[in-house]
């Protein structure tokens, strides 16, 4: 018999699913760059694949950084866009799945 919570991929950073999670992306923000970098990214993402839609108004400001309802797979790349614009991420937290 297989352990389906041994062999699922889901929630892992194998999951190419389209399931979202609550992510936390805390950052070194200044004059809106880092809003500005995730929102940008994350609407061209949205133009290549209808599947990872998404509105600037999903966007959540928090105290330290931000949050927003995404798939796995595009966590690492929302923080390659941080670095490409030269934000700080001092941590990633998946607050967990919807």
């Amino acid at each position: 018999m297989t352990d389906p919570t041994v062999d699922s991929v889901h929630g892992t950073p194998r999951d190419y699913g389209d399931t979202l999670h609550r992510v936390y992306f805390e950052v070194g923000e200044w004059e809106g760059v880092a809003r500005d970098a995730i929102t940008a990214f994350l609407v061209e993402r949205a133009r290549d694949n209808p599947a990872f839609d998404f509105d600037a108004s999903r966007l959540h400001a928090r105290p330290h950084g931000y949050e927003v309802d995404r798939p796995m797979q595009l966590i690492p790349e929302v923080v390659r866009a941080l670095a490409d614009k030269n934000m700080a991420v001092y941590q990633v937290v998946r607050l967990g799945g919807l």
